[in-house]
């Protein structure tokens, strides 16, 4: 029946529809257990793709297995200036790991800084010592989850005006292995008392990651609950990385700089105890993020209202049978609904959209006020 319902919205709503298509919503199944209070989070509809006739890569990636990455590893860059960056925050990482990094004065020349680091404010160590550098050698914005948070806000235009400003050709995000945001995103998985309305605007942004690390890490088979609520904190961890890079792609200002190769968003863990650094490299998904914000921001152009005629997919809606394929539906004529009347005096006139039972009845009436208005225009000639 959730699923059913989930059908129904996608057929009968062109917002929906809209929203959908373009990855821009998602619609979730869950059930609620009366007795317990329990919820159990069914996901996105299992034929998602086929209801709205697209390949949706970012669904896939949403919806399928995460596997831990975890290891110190360094995606070299795919330009000289990337690699020289990541080279540097490579070595300077090391030696503050090895305990030789040294204590920097503040610089006295003003120089473009040659990377961006989006840190979280919690964390106990200053970003320029973690990667042993000099002040001003890198940008550094702290944000409480490592989490770049909503467009046009502060944290978020700051990292866009360094961007336009210095173009650097490097923009880290790290995320601690320890995070007592990451944690408290949990134990509100956990069924926590609600918060205040500040830190649930923070944690907001995280739980994105903890639920999926959670449903994730209950499909997994850990031995004991110790194992999996290690496996759920480092699912988190990573996800969260990859949920703040996904952010960032959708700022202009970012994604020009990466299409153009003048920048390059990369990922790191780092580790609480030691203040080692894993680098995670580019996000797998970078360039279907890409080619979804710009299909989205084209059906957009004329305003947040927009919505997509299905015909323009050229794909009208087409439920699913019993056994998960799609049932063959009728062609229609390219006009819609909502395609406004000819002159009414046309011989030929008359609306055409397809048949469904909700809207049979409706054109049938239409067309019967048309023909009516032919004839009364023909008795005044």
């Amino acid at each position: 029946n959730v699923f059913n319902t989930i059908e129904k919205m996608i057929q009968y709503s062109d917002i929906v529809y809209t929203g959908v298509k373009l990855e821009e919503l998602q619609v979730i199944g869950a059930v609620y257990d009366i007795y317990t209070g329990q919820i159990e989070w069914l996901g996105e509809h299992p034929q998602l793709e086929a209801l709205v006739g697209r390949p949706m890569p970012m669904h896939q990636w949403h919806n399928s297995p995460y596997v831990v990455r975890g290891v110190s590893r360094l995606n070299n860059g795919r330009s000289p200036s990337a690699a020289a960056a990541l080279g540097r925050l490579l070595e300077g990482n090391g030696r503050f790991v090895g305990g030789h990094w040294r204590y920097k004065p503040p610089r006295s020349t003003d120089t473009a800084p040659w990377g961006i680091v989006i840190g979280g404010s919690e964390y106990r160590v200053p970003v320029e010592d973690l990667f042993d550098v000099d002040p001003g050698e890198i940008v550094v914005q702290r944000v409480l989850g490592s989490v770049a948070g909503m467009q046009e806000r502060v944290a978020f235009s700051s990292i866009e005006y360094a961007v336009a400003r210095w173009s650097p050709p490097v923009l880290l995000v790290l995320v601690e292995s320890a995070s007592p945001i990451i944690e408290a995103a949990l134990q509100q998985m956990r069924g926590q008392l609600l918060p205040r309305a500040p830190i649930r605007v923070v944690l907001n942004h995280v739980m994105v990651s903890a639920l999926r690390a959670t449903q994730e890490a209950e499909r997994d088979e850990v031995s004991t609950s110790a194992g999996k609520e290690l496996l759920v904190k480092k699912l988190a961890t990573e996800l969260n990385c990859y949920y703040s890079m996904e952010l960032l792609l959708r700022s202009a200002t970012i994604r020009d700089k990466v299409l153009a190769g003048e920048l390059e968003l990369h990922g790191a863990i780092m580790e609480s105890g030691t203040g080692r650094v894993c680098f995670l490299g580019e996000h797998p998904r970078q360039v279907d993020i890409i080619n979804t914000v710009l299909l989205q921001r084209s059906i957009y152009k004329d305003g947040p209202m927009a919505t997509l005629p299905r015909e323009v997919w050229d794909n009208p809606f087409q439920p699913l049978d019993k056994e998960g394929g799609s049932v063959a539906a009728p062609s229609s004529p390219s006009s819609t609904a909502g395609t406004k009347a000819a002159n009414p005096s046309s011989q030929g006139l008359e609306v055409n959209v397809p048949e469904t039972p909700s809207t049979a009845v409706a054109v049938d009436e239409i067309n019967e006020r048309l023909r009516q208005e032919r004839q009364s225009l023909a008795g005044r000639k």
